[in-house]
């Protein structure tokens, strides 16, 4: 079969879960419970993308926005599928889609201590934002 790209479905949950909990660049919050990804998917249709190997989730992005920008979630790569240009191509649709959305901007959060992810979203064209520091509270 090789290897596909998809639209991300709440059908898929158990897997992307599954995903996202075997990398340790990725932390899991209340956020991510199938019923808030659901609705999350479900306020961004189309936007969020899997990569699958032979039938199998292997790669992530979680992807939306709301009216004015589009944010990056959980982009994960099963390590054994790491540098083949997968990242790559799940940041490409995403970001693809945002335009056809009408958006212009695409934020990622990214942990401090996290290099790697860093690195590649650099290659990929981000860049830090000085000016700006993320707060959040919890509610």
């Amino acid at each position: 079969m090789g290897i596909t790209y998809s639209e991300m479905r709440i059908t898929e949950y158990e897997e992307l879960y599954a995903l996202w909990r075997s990398i340790p660049e990725v932390r899991l919050s209340k956020a991510d419970e199938k019923e808030r990804i659901g609705a999350y998917l479900s306020r961004n249709p189309g936007q969020s993308f899997v990569c699958k190997a032979d039938g199998r989730v292997v790669a992530t992005v979680l992807c939306g926005n709301d009216g004015r920008r589009a944010f990056i979630y959980h982009l994960a790569v099963s390590p054994a599928y790491r540098r083949r240009g997968i990242a790559t191509e799940l940041v490409r649709l995403a970001i693809n889609k945002q335009k056809l959305l009408g958006m212009d901007k695409c934020a990622v959060f990214i942990l401090n201590e996290n290099d790697t992810g860093k690195s590649f979203w650099s290659r990929v064209g981000f860049t830090a934002v000085q000016e700006a520091e993320t707060m959040a509270k919890s509610i």
